[in-house]
């Protein structure tokens, strides 16, 4: 099965598991050091995320879903009008995940402090740019690929360099937990 995959899609499983296990070590780490519970649970949550994303990968489940979508279209006889349908669904995903994100950098700078804090709180922000990358490529038939795959390659923009903060929050994580645990003995 894995033959027919892309090289890419290989080194995007090997990168997926890369964050999940430092991911894991974050976990491992707020559960060891006593840090608050939500800690544990977020860095758990996140590294099953990306343990979900390898599968995704390997199985086509994306590839599945968007197939299935225009498979949906043809059989309603919308696939020749899909760009006319493409482009409101897109809009309203952009805006629905930039008004998410807006409330939630507004929601985060009012509530939360502490490198600790802040630190998850970024992880969580690459996660939803996780999301919202798939939900793009899912929805994005024809019309929005051009921005995806094209000379920008927003694809991996979003997906390499989501999944790259994470894993160097993870490792910062780490460091600042484990810093602190030194400096208080």
């Amino acid at each position: 099965m894995l033959s027919q995959f892309s090289m890419l899609s290989l080194i995007a499983c090997i990168l997926y598991a890369i964050v999940a296990a430092f991911s894991a070590a974050a976990a491992k780490t707020a559960n060891k050091t006593g840090q608050q519970a939500w800690h544990f649970k977020v860095w758990c949550l996140i590294a099953f995320f990306f343990v979900v994303l390898i599968l995704s990968r390997l199985l086509g489940l994306e590839e599945m879903l968007r197939d299935h979508l225009r498979d949906i279209l043809e059989g309603y006889g919308l696939s020749s009008n899909r760009r006319a349908i493409q482009g409101p669904i897109i809009a309203v995903a952009i805006s629905l995940f930039g008004a998410a994100a807006m409330m939630a950098v507004y929601w985060v700078s009012k509530r939360i402090s502490g490198r600790r804090n802040i630190a998850l709180a970024v992880a969580i922000g690459a996660c939803g740019v996780m999301l919202a990358t798939i939900s793009m490529r899912t929805i994005s038939l024809h019309a929005f690929d051009r921005l995806l795959y094209g000379a920008l390659k927003l694809n991996w923009v979003g997906d390499i360099g989501a999944s790259l903060v994470v894993l160097i929050v993870a490792a910062s994580y780490n460091r600042i937990v484990r810093g602190a645990m030194v400096r208080r003995r």
